[in-house]
């Protein structure tokens, strides 16, 4: 199989004033291509424009942050140490909610659809939340998965948010899909033949046909859902 990239240019961007110590290791993307929000040091989230890398803004997590996602054009969800989750305005630039993960201590991954969130934690534990009960500072999960037991790295919905996909890359095989119908895992795949070792990444086709994972030795794999007729 042969893979043609397009011709593409790097672009150094240049750094915060001020604060000449901050470095990103991390990134996020809007869903409308248009913002580049960088996890930073001591709980800063800067926000870029994706057309002119230019910075817009700078929010402060209350702790350090993990995780962060766009979950809409104008809501960034921030997350880390302490469990701590919090929901900023991009029009006013203004912390909106605030609530703490149920029973974890450090949140280490987000991910999210049209109706749902899903926290990882650094225990294995990913909570499912529905996406209006975040505003509360009392929400409470709608179920919590515990299928892994170690830090949870990737949580990935499929474009319909029927399923969802976790792992984490610290043991062999820990890879599972959630059934989003009836908040279980799904019992026949991967099984315990299948080749995943450590798991460092996942994502789902448009389509949802497809699901790629990545290893830590550098291999994707790619595997068909069948479920889904279309790549």
């Amino acid at each position: 199989m042969r893979l043609i990239f397009n011709k593409c240019t790097a672009i150094k961007m240049a750094g915060i004033r001020n604060r000449p110590n901050v470095h990103y290791k991390t990134f996020v993307l809007s869903g409308n291509g248009e913002y580049l929000g960088f996890q930073g040091q001591e709980g800063l989230f800067s926000v870029f424009s994706a057309k002119d890398k230019q910075l817009i803004k700078c929010i402060n997590h209350r702790t350090q942050i993990n995780c962060s996602s766009f979950l809409t054009d104008n809501i960034i969800l921030t997350a880390g140490h302490g469990g701590f989750c919090s929901l900023w305005d991009m029009r006013t630039w203004k912390l909106i909610s605030e609530f703490q993960d149920d029973g974890a201590l450090h949140v280490t991954s987000v991910g999210h659809s049209s109706r749902h969130i899903a926290v990882g934690s650094d225990s294995g534990v990913v909570n499912l939340y529905n996406k209006d009960d975040i505003y509360k500072s009392s929400c409470k999960p709608l179920r919590a998965v515990m299928n892994l037991t170690t830090q949870i790295d990737s949580t990935v919905f499929n474009s319909t948010g029927e399923l969802l996909a976790i792992s984490s890359k610290e043991l062999k095989h820990s890879m599972r899909l959630i059934n989003l119908h009836s908040l279980k895992c799904v019992p026949n795949w991967p099984t315990a033949n299948t080749p995943l070792a450590h798991v460092s990444s996942l994502h789902f086709s448009p389509n949802s046909g497809y699901i790629g994972v990545g290893t830590t030795k550098g291999k994707a794999l790619l595997y068909r859902l069948t479920h889904y007729p279309s790549y």
